[in-house]
């Protein structure tokens, strides 16, 4: 018996907590380096076309940190950062001359030799637990996944978590994490933009996909911000528009109703030139090669949308 009560007493190797520990100790947490967008000890992703703002968006954000303020209408609390980074250190030079960046803000540009093995990168991450705990970091920004992912096995599950679940000594330290993705080639899912295993989804609390407003091409600096999140603070969509300065994010709200009247109206023409009726399919068929064509999920929104509106039977 008493060799029973030992075991029972002894410390147990794995956590165990109730719902009221669990509330207890999470009573003050929802925190924000970005309200909605960044949580305090969350890991987020966002995935955006090659060369269309993932960079400006985080510069501007990396500025709004030495001070805190707002960006795009949404509360930036100060604190330093780290951005691990492929590009060369003097881009980010030429970006400080606008942006004034600050000293709270440190990069660590082409640190690997190559790709890192899982073994250095669990190095990498210790190295930068330890410069938290003699001055605070409030945000580590990864920019872009694939060049530090080992062997770049997008597609490969085990070798995304290898790269996910190390994160996790410094999200449990508090430190928000930004990791910067681009998207698989052709057109998807809302949601399924990112290239890669699901398992690299799945592993993140929020999901941020960004796109261009018109066609990348355009001169416009509006962007769409469509999110995915374990948290209700976390915008669904936002428009948001570069200053001529590149030095601010405005807001602009809700994009739905911009996407909805500008669909419409190439709908409507569509249905009336047609001679009987005809399915989505052929809608999409008969689209404007001018402009982007919706994915069939959006136009059934749009189409259901219309008959409770009563703009159709």
């Amino acid at each position: 018996m008493e060799r029973i009560n030992s075991e029972v007493t002894s410390s147990p190797k794995f956590p165990f907590q109730s719902i009221r520990d669990i509330r207890a100790a999470n009573e003050h947490q929802e925190q924000w380096v970005w309200e909605g967008y960044l949580a305090v000890g969350g890991i987020t992703l966002l995935t955006s076309m090659w060369k269309s703002g993932k960079t400006t968006l985080l510069s501007v954000l990396l500025a709004k940190m030495h001070k805190g303020g707002t960006l795009a209408g949404l509360a930036v609390r100060p604190g330093r950062a780290v951005v691990l980074s492929e590009e060369n250190p003097s881009l980010w030079a030429t970006r400080d001359e606008k942006l004034n960046l600050g000293s709270h803000v440190e990069f660590s540009c082409r640190p690997f030799q190559g790709l890192p093995s899982p073994e250095l990168w669990r190095e990498y991450l210790d190295e930068l637990a330890e410069r938290h705990r003699q001055h605070p970091i409030h945000l580590l920004v990864i920019d872009p996944l694939t060049s530090f992912l080992p062997n770049r096995a997008e597609n490969d599950a085990g070798s995304i978590m290898q790269t996910l679940l190390p994160l996790q000594k410094l999200t449990s330290q508090g430190i928000s994490v930004l990791i910067l993705h681009h998207p698989k080639k052709g057109t998807s899912i809302e949601g399924q933009a990112a290239r890669g295993s699901g398992a690299l989804t799945g592993g993140v609390d929020v999901l941020i996909e960004m796109k261009c407003h018109g066609e990348p091409s355009d001169v416009d600096r509006r962007r769409r911000l469509t999110a995915w999140s374990r948290f209700e603070r976390t915008p669904r969509r936002l428009q948001i528009e570069l200053n001529a300065a590149g030095t601010d994010y405005l807001s602009h709200g809700d994009f739905i109703d911009d996407d909805f009247h500008s669909n419409w109206r190439i709908v409507y023409g569509i249905l009336i030139d047609a001679a009987d009726k005809i399915s989505r399919r052929e809608i999409l068929d008969y689209w404007p090669d001018d402009y982007e064509k919706p994915h069939r999920q959006t136009l059934w929104r749009l189409l259901d949308r219309a008959v409770k509106e009563g703009l159709l039977k």
